[in-house]
């Protein structure tokens, strides 16, 4: 038994905290005297760590209260019972890391297409309420989809590796930057020099993502072209900007030709 000094001294824990929780019924001394002297078993020991453990993890006491509640610590032998509630809480902190990793995602997400958009609307945010919920997560992220029944097998394969908004890919912030410059000289005619170059930068790096496959990467720019806007699929790019892309890439094509 350990008596309520004791215990604060072993633990960093206040006196009032101590008898704030017995107050609440949340953690209880196993004996307490005629003089008040509360005396704490091994078994609270250990649920005091999983209240300190868990309120790290940003649980509030009445939900720590509730898992209390529920049984979901049992307390068999001391060992089993402690063996048990670090298991719990291994479980609970992986749920916590799933739900933050989910957030992430969708926030990371956000700033990217508004970042690749170029501008900002309210569209982004009924985004971001409505996906905040996805029941699509893996691994952190809502991997992006292709129909095979309209892929092979070999391209899923490929597209799979593409760069996906919401990832932390070094290749988002490129794209980021290379989306950037092309609004930026929309304004260029088509077989202009500095727009070819650009057409070269777009080749370079499509080719580059696409592993070489010149026809999946026209096969997969038809595919976006025609979904839902609002699904997730590598790189959130405007018709107006691809159709520019289209242009200078189709007058570099021409020039190689010629």
């Amino acid at each position: 038994m350990y008596s309520i000094g004791e215990l604060i001294k072993k633990v960093n824990i206040s006196r009032r905290t101590l008898h704030y929780y017995d107050e609440i019924n949340l953690l209880k001394p196993t004996i307490v005297k005629e003089n008040g002297y509360r005396y704490y078993s091994k078994d609270d020991i250990i649920k005091l760590q999983t209240i300190v453990a868990l309120k790290s993890m940003d649980y509030s006491l009445q939900q720590i209260k509730e898992i209390f509640d529920k049984g979901n610590v049992q307390t068999q032998s001391q060992e089993d019972a402690w063996l048990h509630s670090l298991q719990e809480q291994i479980d609970f902190a992986s749920k916590k890391i799933d739900a933050l990793q989910r957030k992430q995602f969708i926030l990371r997400s956000m700033s990217q297409v508004i970042d690749i958009s170029g501008h900002y609307n309210e569209d982004h945010i009924f985004q971001l309420i409505k996906r905040l919920d996805s029941p699509d997560f893996a691994d952190g992220e809502i991997p992006a989809t292709f129909p095979a029944d309209y892929f092979n097998e070999q391209e899923i394969t490929i597209l799979k590796q593409l760069p996906l908004v919401g990832s932390d890919d070094p290749r988002i912030q490129i794209a980021i930057q290379f989306v950037k410059e092309t609004r930026k000289k929309m304004y260029l005619p088509p077989h202009s020099p500095q727009a070819q170059e650009l057409a070269k930068k777009w080749r370079d790096c499509m080719s580059s993502w696409f592993l070489g496959n010149i026809e999946l990467q026209e096969k997969y720019f038809h595919f976006i072209d025609s979904i839902d806007q609002e699904k997730q699929v590598v790189l959130y790019l405007d018709k107006e900007l691809i159709s520019f892309v289209d242009e200078i890439l189709t007058h570099l094509k021409e020039n190689d030709k010629a």
